[in-house]
């Protein structure tokens, strides 16, 4: 089971986009064997400091580990399957 927690701000573009581009991923890559969590700084701003976020959108991977995580703009989908250690099902 691969479990991540994306941290977001509020519906903005870069955070719609991160929001897409991963449930994208997921669907395609992982068949169903995954859990996301979206986590709004702007409605659970402890979360975020818990987590020392530092800047957003932020992929944490929690499982498999080693925990991982891609900071910034998730718009390059080869960036983040790489990131996560996810081999691509579409070549």
């Amino acid at each position: 089971m691969h479990v991540f927690q994306l941290y977001i701000n509020g519906h903005s573009p870069n955070s719609i986009e991160a929001v897409d581009t991963l449930l994208k991923i997921c669907r395609e890559n992982l068949n169903g064997n995954y859990q996301l969590d979206i986590i709004d700084i702007q409605k659970e701003p402890d979360k975020a400091e818990e987590a020392g976020i530092i800047a957003i959108p932020t992929l944490i991977r929690i499982a498999p580990t080693p925990v991982n995580r891609i900071i910034g703009a998730l718009n390059v989908r080869s960036r983040v399957l790489a990131g996560l250690g996810i081999p691509s099902m579409h070549k």
